[in-house]
């Protein structure tokens, strides 16, 4: 009678169960999360600090352009770290094994 009592009602290995499974979850979504944060803060910011680099420190200081040349530069510049943001978030999205990111329920 007390094996009965502590053995309960069999439902607490399902509950850990879903409580481990649940977690597992979570951690993938936090994953998810944090990836797709830095590359949308990727494709924010380079574009903008490569803009700012290159007007202010490297193409002013280095080189004898005009204040057009420089800005037009920039933006060159801009743009194309720009386009290996998105490079780089499409080579991630695309190479990724989308098996071990998939829920299953």
């Amino acid at each position: 009678m007390t094996n009965k009592n502590k053995k309960g009602n069999g439902n607490d290995g399902r509950a850990a169960k879903q409580s481990v499974k649940q977690r597992s979850e979570d951690s993938q979504d936090y994953s998810s999360l944090k990836t797709v944060l830095f590359y949308c803060s990727l494709i924010v910011f380079l574009p903008v600090a490569t803009f700012f680099a290159l007007k202010g420190f490297v193409l002013d200081k280095f080189f004898s352009m005009g204040e057009l040349k420089v800005n037009i530069a920039s933006a060159v510049g801009a743009v194309v770290a720009l386009h290996l943001a998105f490079g780089l978030y499409i080579y991630r999205a695309y190479f990724t094994d989308t098996k071990s990111q998939t829920k299953q329920d």
